[in-house]
């Protein structure tokens, strides 16, 4: 029998039929409802499941303490990569001498960092920077296990963290305001810079000068590592520094990481605390 009979007995809906009209009422129905009077309720996005409120981030301002802070994070987080070199004991006697006494430099650049800060009538900050740690540091510490040459690494991390610290010093003075804590904070960055320069001299005497000043390519050595160069730029460059460490996988890729000037989300804000 067809849907639709003769006129004697009238319409008749199959069952598929009913089900459109079903909804067709049902979907109506809602509209209806949602457009009535009077309504009221929360206008916020539905949720689904019973997860809790996303967290209120606080607010983060930036001034001159924010970023005297952040410098002063950077120096203990060469201190904890220069305590993880010398435990590791790879460095050859001149090396090891220099990073010892880089580590006094760090100690010494975080106390004057620390006055700088309380004198502006901040709360120094005398930890390792967080964002750097757990994204760096550690990381890059893990790498070592099993790693097949040691010493090279070592060398490059001790190099990577120094230049970081040198051009880090320049990134944050053009954002200090006042001009005594820019003063400060430069000539704590020179002696970041020197520290560079001086360790690449020792571990890489027969080649000082980076090709980039010639207007040449640079290149990687045969293994694909950066060459420490005690000259690698014309001064005030803050670009990424590549940091290679630990063994090849088994598609010959060894952990790499950009180290990166501080940023809005490497900042050390007024409520972080150690």
């Amino acid at each position: 029998m067809s849907a639709w009979t003769d006129g004697l007995r009238g319409p008749r809906l199959d069952r598929r039929g009913l089900l459109r009209g079903g909804v067709a009422v049902v979907s109506m129905g809602a509209i209806v409802s949602a457009c009535g009077a009077g309504r009221s309720g929360s206008s916020e996005p539905g949720r689904v499941g019973v997860a809790p409120p996303l967290p209120t981030l606080p607010e983060g301002e930036v001034d001159d303490v924010v970023l005297l802070r952040t410098a002063q994070s950077l120096e203990h987080t060469a201190l904890a990569v220069l305590d993880a070199v010398a435990a590791a004991g790879a460095l050859i006697a001149d090396e090891a001498a220099l990073a010892q006494r880089f580590a006094a430099d760090h100690q010494a650049h975080s106390a004057a960092i620390g006055e700088l800060i309380s004198a502006a009538g901040g709360e120094p900050f005398a930890c390792a920077n967080p964002f750097l740690t757990g994204r760096v540091v550690e990381p890059a510490l893990e790498a070592l296990d099993g790693t097949d040459d040691l010493h090279r690494d070592l060398v490059n991390l001790t190099f990577g963290f120094e230049t970081l610290l040198g051009q880090s010093a320049q990134a944050l003075v053009g954002s200090i305001v006042d001009l005594d804590l820019r003063s400060e904070l430069m000539r704590i960055g020179g002696e970041e810079h020197r520290h560079a320069a001086v360790f690449a001299a020792t571990v890489n005497p027969d080649e000082l000068v980076s090709p980039a000043l010639l207007g040449e390519q640079v290149s990687p050595d045969a293994d694909g590592f950066p060459i420490p160069y005690a000259i690698p730029s014309t001064f005030g460059q803050v670009s990424s520094i590549e940091l290679i460490v630990g063994a090849a996988d088994s598609e010959g890729a060894r952990f790499t990481v950009l180290l990166n000037t501080p940023a809005e989300n490497s900042y050390v804000y007024g409520y972080q605390s150690c």
